[in-house]
């Protein structure tokens, strides 16, 4: 990463998924890079020591949370997304709501969230303790609920607000003119009408509102 800072002038750099694990102490000197974007995508999968140790992954909830810490100090507004899975074989009820109070603790600016499903040869296939189709289901629900409301919560921090935008694509074109749509550095869904096509440029945008699609905004170019 900090070869491609040095070599390229690339205006945005956005990490894709890290494993927790991974990260050494100075990784978020990155950052002091403008240039890096404030996202930061930290796989989870259960907020429950017991569900991560049976899925063999190398954290805890614990240095999960420190890390998110860290990460949040080192950089403003950073957004920490994640992956959720519930359901996974052994997942008592009690440790499903551990993993729901940890995310909701957690403030996740955005996640998704996957029911466990069996892979033949898989270890996790054989464990014990498969939970019903309908418990993971059901779970699922609750699990994308939490999330829904802690990245609500994220977004709202930023209307009234003055952010940078790349528009990508435009959704509608009309007296009006055109309807875009782009993202923020922090990776948050951005809607304008701009009297012009704004493909793949980068502006400012003053942002008014919040619907169920994203932050709607007024560009303003200078």
């Amino acid at each position: 990463v900090q070869a491609i800072l040095d070599d390229c002038d690339v205006p945005r750099l956005r990490l894709s998924s890290l494993e927790p694990w991974d990260l050494e102490g100075d990784f978020f000197d990155l950052w002091k890079n403008p240039r890096m974007c404030r996202q930061l995508h930290l796989p989870l999968q259960s907020g429950s020591a017991a569900v991560l140790q049976r899925m063999g992954r190398n954290t805890d909830p614990v240095s999960y949370a420190q890390l998110v810490e860290s990460a949040r100090q080192s950089i403003p507004d950073v957004a920490i997304t994640t992956d959720i899975i519930v359901g996974f074989p052994g997942e008592i009820e009690a440790e499903f709501e551990q993993s729901l109070a940890f995310v909701k603790q957690m403030q996740f600016a955005r996640g998704h969230v996957f029911s466990y499903s069996a892979r033949p040869g898989t270890a996790a296939s054989k464990m014990t303790g498969q939970v019903a189709h309908q418990v993971r289901k059901q779970r699922n629900m609750r699990m994308r609920e939490a999330l829904g409301e802690t990245q609500r919560a994220y977004r709202e921090r930023f209307i009234g607000r003055r952010l940078v935008v790349l528009w990508e694509t435009n959704k509608a074109h009309n007296e009006r003119g055109w309807l875009m749509s782009g993202l923020t550095d922090n990776y948050l869904r951005v809607y304008a009408w701009s009297e012009r096509p704004l493909w793949n440029k980068v502006t400012g945008v003053m942002l008014t509102g919040l619907d169920e699609h994203g932050l709607w905004g007024e560009i303003c170019e200078d």
